[in-house]
């Protein structure tokens, strides 16, 4: 059935007054803004908040949304919150180890105690220890035989300085014992080695010998938590190997020991806590299959464990590292963002990997329109507007926003939940403000066409191609086998629509239909099938000609860039009709609309830039009250389109109409009924398919007298 559509039907209205403040301040004052910053993901909220509960190896949370649906900020916020009434973790402190001085000793003191104790140290070092050749000088000459007297007040001293150094630090270790035995080490370490103090070698080489020999009794403050008010919430931006797992620096200083060299990477920053990554970033070279950072994760994640090792050890040249460092256990929460596109990859190239992820947060793109979800992002926009200094917003201009957020999800009963895309508007709008008032519908119609206006450059010059006449395309007037479809482009930061001209030719023969852009390898699967559905429709409509003796060709006139989709699938019939009953169509009338094998219509996507796309061009051209779009049925729910363009409706100089079956718009374009067939198959002679059935019956009789001869 054809329908005509009225103005009141091409946007939603919502009426200020139903929101039930007057400007967004007031939801401030009545503390609403305290409401539930999830606007529409209760079903992500219910899903972190299980995750953050599950403490159980393999319980890491996969958050999948799309950019601007804060997938970040909810989460992370979520996080933060919940673990700030927990510990600080445990600082992290390398020892030299004198046995092993590949594998360094590790103590774990109290959060804020590390640097305490490597301050005490590089005390130790710096002053204490410089006093050993003075202390050597002042012993007894040898034939007093005290030497050995003396060597053992030193070690006194030396026990010592120690001493007071445990006295303040072990208050914080949880492993006292460890640092009693090292400190014992230490002393007897100097002890075997006190010939380097007592060297009378160059004094500047001596001192470069005491500095590498002391050197190594530093500590290496791994990993410090100093100020850290609960579990740690780490995000990662930009992860490397280095950033998530550590390593090993170079030795750019010789007086540094190699363990003083280890680093601590975000993994063991977020031990205890969490840590947040986007699962594009460690998937690698998707050409070659390669994803070192990801298979490095997961075997921390099936080991539970970290080995900090430098890039030539990760990158199997186990050489190029002296520092085996015994593997540090982790217990902390990984959460990766990640796209749908993204996540679909990493099920199918990585499906292992998953195992540990089991809590799957997903973000939805729309919700349903209801006032609840209209009321919290009212709250939503006074929060931002309140901690950002903006300018509040008035009850009309907050109304045509929430029309935004239905247009950009081009659904009459949903709105977008992409609210970090409308903090941008939200920002234009207040900077056209007046200070002191508040922003008004005005300022965001302002912010909106500049917007466009920003992002319209291509769009503008497909038209000017047209205007020009370097793109054929007639928006006036009839022609035979000829008719407007409607491309959709997207640029990435904008997309729009444009009309194309689709031609089709007939002839007697028996090769059927040919796509010409399909022969030519211009044309992608979705409107290959698109182009069956509609050579297996006609041919079910004429079955009494069977075979159909038929020769057509189709194509998108000047499209040289490649098509996809099957939207135009009910534009090219009616070119292949028009062709073969040689009815003109409506040049003013642009169509788009899929077909399935019965002739129904079916939805298509980038309906409004379509309807918009060939508007502009109308317009340009000069609107003549016969022009508009034909459009499914099925996409009414999705026609969201801009003021000038309604109003150009009610003014009758423009006008859309919606079919449900493909033979709806044929008597539209042709000014005669499609046409129904009789028990014997036949169609009236005065309508669309009784015209194409004479033709189809004189192109068999052509054939066929041709193959007799021919024969």
């Amino acid at each position: 059935m054809l329908s005509k559509l009225t103005p009141q039907q091409l946007n939603i209205s919502i009426d200020p007054q139903s929101l039930g403040f007057d400007t967004t301040a007031e939801l401030l004052l009545h503390g609403q803004h305290d409401v539930a910053q999830w606007i529409g993901q209760e079903r992500a909220f219910a899903a972190a908040s299980l995750g953050l509960r599950m403490q159980h190896p393999g319980y890491h949370m996969l958050v999948i949304g799309e950019p601007g649906s804060g997938r970040v900020s909810l989460v992370r916020k979520m996080m933060e919150q919940a673990l700030a009434e927990k510990p600080a973790p445990a600082d992290l402190v390398y020892l030299l180890n004198v046995q092993l001085p590949e594998k360094p000793i590790l103590l774990r003191l109290k959060a804020g105690r590390g640097s305490e104790l490597r301050h005490l140290l590089d005390q130790f070092v710096r002053k204490q220890l410089r006093n050993i050749p003075t202390l050597l000088q002042r012993r007894p000459s040898q034939d007093t035989g005290s030497s050995q007297e003396s060597e053992v007040n030193f070690k006194a001293f030396l026990e010592q300085e120690l001493g007071m150094i445990r006295q303040q630090i072990l208050p914080g270790l949880l492993e006292p014992e460890v640092f009693e035995r090292w400190s014992a080490r230490l002393v007897q370490e100097v002890l075997d080695h006190i010939e380097l103090f007592s060297t009378t070698a160059n004094h500047q080489e001596a001192d470069d010998m005491q500095e590498a020999f002391l050197g190594r009794f530093r500590a290496n403050l791994l990993l410090s938590n100093d100020g850290l008010s609960g579990s740690p919430v780490i995000y990662d931006a930009d992860p490397s190997h280095a950033s998530l797992f550590g390593g090993v620096e170079s030795a750019a200083d010789h007086h540094f020991a190699d363990f003083m060299r280890l680093k601590a990477g975000n993994l063991l920053r977020a031990n205890g806590g969490v840590l947040i990554l986007h699962l594009e970033d460690i998937l690698g070279d998707r050409q070659d299959g390669s994803c070192p950072l990801l298979e490095k994760l997961g075997r921390v994640l099936r080991n539970r464990k970290l080995q900090i090792e430098d890039a030539g050890s990760a990158s199997g040249n186990a050489a190029l590292n002296t520092l085996m460092p015994e593997a540090l256990p982790l217990d902390f929460k990984l959460i990766l963002v990640a796209s749908r596109d993204d996540y679909y990859y990493l099920h199918e190239q990585h499906a292992d990997f998953l195992q540990y992820f089991r809590i799957k947060v997903e973000f939805a793109d729309s919700a349903k329109a209801t006032p609840e979800i209209y009321r919290q992002i009212a709250g939503y926009i006074a929060r931002h507007a309140d901690g950002n200094g903006l300018p509040h917003f008035s009850a009309p201009a907050v109304a045509r926003l929430l029309q935004v957020l239905h247009e950009w999800e081009e659904d009459k009963c949903r709105v977008s939940l992409a609210l970090g895309r409308l903090l941008p508007l939200l920002q234009e709008a207040a900077a056209l403000t007046q200070p002191g008032n508040p922003t008004g519908v005005a300022e965001v119609e302002q912010a909106l066409a500049a917007t466009r206006q920003r992002h319209d450059y291509a769009e503008e010059q497909i038209r000017d191609s047209i205007l020009d006449g370097e793109l054929k395309i007639a928006a006036t007037g009839r022609q035979v086998g000829r008719i407007n479809g409607l491309t959709h482009i997207d640029m990435g930061d904008a997309a729009f629509g444009s009309p194309v001209q689709i031609s089709a030719r007939c002839h007697p023969g028996r090769q059927g239909i040919i796509n010409i852009d399909r022969e030519v390898k211009l044309t992608g699967p979705q409107h290959d099938k698109g182009m069956f559905i509609l050579q297996h429709w006609l041919a079910a409509m004429f079955v009494q000609q069977a075979p159909l003796s038929l020769n057509a060709s189709l194509v998108f006139e000047q499209e040289y860039h490649g098509v996809e989709g099957d939207s135009a699938s009910c534009a090219e019939l009616y070119a292949l009709l028009s062709s073969l009953s040689g009815l003109p169509l409506a040049q003013g009338i642009a169509v788009t609309g899929a077909m399935n094998q019965h002739g129904d219509v079916l939805p298509i996507g980038g309906i409004n830039e379509k309807i918009e796309g060939h508007f502009r061009l109308c317009e340009k051209l000069g609107l003549d009250g016969q022009q508009g779009v034909l459009l499914p049925a099925s996409n009414l729910r999705h026609v969201l389109l801009h003021r000038d363009i309604i109003l150009a409706m009610a003014e009758g100089k423009f006008h859309l109409y919606t079919m449900e079956h493909v033979l709806d718009g044929i008597a539209l374009l042709t000014g005669l009924p499609a046409g129904s067939a009789d028990k014997e198959g036949a169609y009236p002679a005065d309508t669309v398919l009784g015209h194409v059935q004479r033709s189809l019956r004189a192109y068999q009789d052509i054939y066929r007298r041709n193959h007799y001869h021919t024969g």
